[in-house]
């Protein structure tokens, strides 16, 4: 019995996801290219907010709404104009545009795809 019950628990044990990659470096970065509200669509062409406050050296505090919720967190930004919050990894990727990805698994198949948009700096 003992034998069945390991084998369930380690079929069923989460993996933590890290939320840095393996070298990932961090250094200060310029608040306003990071700071306000960047806004877009996702692949379902339902609205995406990610509101970006407080940011300090490389740490930012970072809501992100989208049709499946909502989702906050302190995000550490890397020297690459990264970071990620949930599912999703923000990149920063001009002045005042950005690229939000997020790994979507369908519910029947486990297929899993990366979903990509577009966000622009509202303010």
């Amino acid at each position: 019995m003992s034998d069945i019950m390991s084998i369930l628990q380690s079929a069923y044990a989460a993996t933590p996801q890290s939320l840095i990659s393996p070298g990932d470096k961090f250094a200060a970065v310029d608040p306003k290219k990071y700071q306000g509200t960047w806004t877009g669509k996702d692949y379902t062409n339902q609205p995406i907010t990610v509101s970006i406050t407080k940011v300090s050296g490389y740490r930012a505090s970072v809501t992100l709404q989208t049709s499946a919720g909502l989702q906050f967190q302190r995000a550490l930004i890397t020297t690459k104009g990264t970071f990620r919050v949930g599912d999703s990894q923000f990149t920063l990727t001009g002045t005042g545009t950005a690229r939000i990805n997020t790994i979507v698994t369908d519910p029947t198949t486990g297929i899993q795809t990366n979903q990509q948009a577009i966000l622009d700096l509202k303010s």
